[in-house]
């Protein structure tokens, strides 16, 4: 008569199945354990810099000028537009070329301000709203003149 009992065959089947299952409930636990896990909190958030002095330094609006890329990603592509001393180009190249090693991803997101324009404040550049043009009062046009008198 045979056995049902697979442990009881030779070569351990039910050994196997026992130990596939431990293995499954190991891994779905370590799964779950990483799902949970909370990583550092200075590593979820891109790292700030600062922007040497010099490169912002400036003693008239005429000095400063406005830059695409003042961060590791353009503002053509999710970064920031911002005034800089005309003369610190190169500088601030390099800078960025350095503190950008280990970048974060850039979207595809156009920020880039319009009405944006350099100035010359409390001795650093800065980007400021562009003040609005109004516009000029029109005189009456001449249809517009036959409609009120006729």
């Amino acid at each position: 008569m045979r056995s049902r009992d697979r442990s009881a065959l030779p070569g351990g089947r039910g050994r196997t199945w026992r130990t596939a299952t431990i293995a499954s409930f190991v891994l779905s636990g370590l799964i779950l354990a990483a799902a949970f896990y909370a990583p550092e909190e200075g590593a979820t958030r891109a790292k700030r810099f600062d922007v040497p002095a010099a490169i912002l330094q400036c003693e008239a609006d005429a000095e400063c000028e406005l830059v695409d890329k003042i961060g590791c990603c353009s503002c053509k592509s999710g970064g920031a537009r911002w005034a800089i001393n005309r003369t610190q180009e190169d500088a601030l190249r390099l800078f960025l070329k350095r503190t950008c090693r280990h970048r974060t991803v850039c979207v595809q997101l156009d920020s880039c301000p319009d009405d944006l324009a350099p100035a010359c404040v409390a001795g650093r550049c800065v980007a400021q709203i562009a003040p609005r043009e109004e516009p000029e009062p029109r005189a009456p046009s001449a249809s517009a003149e036959s409609l009120n008198h006729g």
